[in-house]
């Protein structure tokens, strides 16, 4: 049975949220690079990166026509001219930018296969990160990027991660990889093992989701509207629809959901989410949440229907559950 307590799994959440830990998860990762390559991504994506100064990154959407996220991403300003786009779906990305780069200057490729990365994530990771790199992390701002070394391999260094704790990661060339696990296990920190504290039960305690979790919401109706600039200068796919949601309001709300009791059979995702036996939504995902000790999701539900404290039953076996901010600690 899934979401069952487990001695391994704690120790992963316990040693992110209380001290430090560190995985290796590579996102998929976009090159780009030319005089046009800022004007694109302002076209495609929401937040307005051609405000980003070299040597930073923004986190943003990317829409479709009809203003739903088809990505979201952190655009990452190696260069003047030169970007990292950091995505779980490359291929899906390089797709989008052959669709829509028109007669722009510029040129791209998936680099994902010559790039690893490492996440060190925790309260201590800063203290971690000087054992480590070459030049100190202590005053690196959020978001901010930083060329150094771990030794003799050069890495690339960004203050960012998917814990909601403070947190590094680090990118090296792939042939560089072994290095760099070893230097990070030579400091004693606690290595996780467990692909779904990582990717799932840590990032939900917080309220951070996967792409998977909101696809085709508005950003709006995905608590993303702070990362829409409908005042930046230009055009940018979604724009109008964006401004048609806004006046119309969501129809559809990005929510927590709590199961009322320990012991039930597996959710899938997509599970219906019923309001007194009337389908009302989909379940995105459940898991098992270590650092608060419940069983937790995210859904999308009728926004007029499940006003948080609404009480529902989610799946075929009625699992109860009540409709709760998206964000536990």
């Amino acid at each position: 049975m899934l979401f069952k307590e487990d001695e391994v799994a704690r120790a992963d959440a316990m040693a992110v949220r209380n001290e430090c830990g560190w995985y290796r998860w590579t996102h998929d990762l976009v090159d780009m690079e030319g005089p046009d390559s800022t004007k694109l991504l302002d076209y495609l994506l929401v937040n307005t990166v051609a405000a980003c100064k070299v040597g930073r990154e923004k986190y943003t959407t990317m829409l479709d026509e009809d203003g739903g996220i088809i990505d979201d991403l952190m655009a990452m300003r190696v260069g003047e001219d030169h970007w990292w786009l950091s995505t779980l779906y490359g291929p899906q990305m390089m797709r989008w930018l052959d669709a829509h780069k028109g007669e722009a200057d510029v040129t791209y490729k998936d680099i994902t296969l010559d790039i690893d990365m490492y996440s060190v994530q925790g309260p201590k990771s800063a203290e971690v990160m000087d054992q480590v790199v070459a030049d100190k992390v202590d005053d690196l701002k959020r978001f901010e990027i930083l060329d150094t070394r771990v030794g003799d391999v050069e890495v690339r260094v960004d203050r960012g991660g998917f814990s909601g704790e403070l947190g590094f990661e680090i990118y090296c060339k792939r042939e560089d990889s072994a290095k760099v696990a070893e230097a990070l296990a030579a400091t004693g920190a606690h290595e996780l093992y467990t692909l779904e504290v990582y990717v799932r039960s840590l990032p939900m305690e917080k309220g951070m989701a996967l792409r998977q979790d909101y696809h085709h919401l508005t950003p709006f109706e995905a608590n993303l509207g702070w990362s829409v600039h409908l005042d930046k200068k230009g055009d940018f796919i979604g724009r109008a629809a964006l401004e048609k949601a806004v006046e119309d309001g969501p129809k559809w709300a990005f929510v927590g959901v709590e199961i009322e009791r320990e012991s039930y059979e597996d959710i899938a995702q997509n599970e219906i989410v019923y309001k007194r036996g009337i389908p009302v939504g989909k379940c995105r995902q459940m898991i098992y949440g270590y650092t608060v000790d419940k069983n937790i999701g995210f859904a999308i539900v009728d926004a007029k229907k499940c006003p948080i404290g609404t009480k529902v039953t989610i799946g075929s076996n009625d699992s109860p559950a009540t409709i709760v901010e998206p964000k536990w600690c």
